[in-house]
């Protein structure tokens, strides 16, 4: 089991939100005691989708399902780096670019629907914001992210992908996304090439990734980039009372 208070959803919602990542073995009763203890408003827990008891237990005291979360692996990582396209130009992104970046997610995020937004308790204003936030803190490295890839239109950024270590050998990519008026040009299958350039470089032997189980574009792009199902999480959120 971990469990910790989440800073940025705290912030971003402006009540105390904790995060835990949970299996078979872990006590229900023992999260909750550990929120009530520190007086958290509400839980976001992800649990393996083959722990079917596990969820039915968590669902008796409380929990209710928000998203379904599916990880693919490449553990054969090729450099089979795209040609730039003519009209673009790629570049790492610096703390600068922060704001910029911010702008783009919230295009890019715009009307996604997240486990945020599956609840009905949050407001979807401050969901939004979540992406947003991420991308901006993304440029500006951290714990949030090791490199962010920026594909520009001259000078206007259009596409961006940020990726972390997450060990000596696995890397991950964490938030991307693409300019809704420059979708379809094969910007996300050039950041992916990027993606996998960087982690050779590295000399990571696996790549991870995750998203929604119904985001079926991006999926197909993973899978013809030597992609493979890895592992789900079903979302849950239990809210406090007290």
């Amino acid at each position: 089991m971990i469990i910790r208070l989440s800073e940025l959803d705290t912030m971003r919602f402006g009540i105390p939100i904790a995060t835990a990542s949970l299996d078979a073995q872990d006590e229900i009763l023992s999260v909750i005691k550990w929120c009530e203890s520190k007086q958290v408003k509400m839980l976001i827990a992800r649990c393996p989708t083959d722990e079917v008891h596990l969820i039915q237990n968590m669902e008796k005291m409380g929990f209710y399902l928000t998203d379904t979360l599916v990880y693919y692996q490449c553990q054969s990582i090729i450099n089979n780096i795209n040609p730039a396209l003519d009209e673009y130009s790629w570049r790492l992104a610096s703390a600068e670019d922060a704001e910029s970046v911010e702008r783009l997610a919230a295009k890019t995020f715009h009307g996604y629907f997240g486990h945020y937004h599956a609840d009905s308790r949050l407001n979807k204003i401050d969901a939004d914001l979540v992406y947003s936030s991420w991308a901006s803190n993304s440029c500006k490295g951290g714990v949030f992210s090791d490199v962010v890839f920026l594909i520009c239109q001259g000078k206007k950024i259009v596409a961006f992908l940020s990726m972390k270590k997450n060990d000596s050998e696995t890397c991950e990519i964490i938030l991307n996304g693409v300019d809704p008026l420059y979708q379809g040009k094969g910007l996300y299958t050039f950041l992916i090439s990027l993606a996998k350039k960087w982690a050779l470089e590295k000399k990571n032997k696996q790549i991870l990734v995750s998203t929604q189980v119904t985001n079926i574009a991006v999926q197909k792009v993973w899978c013809r980039h030597g992609f493979e199902p890895l592992k789900s999480f079903y979302t849950l959120h239990k809210w406090f009372s007290k």
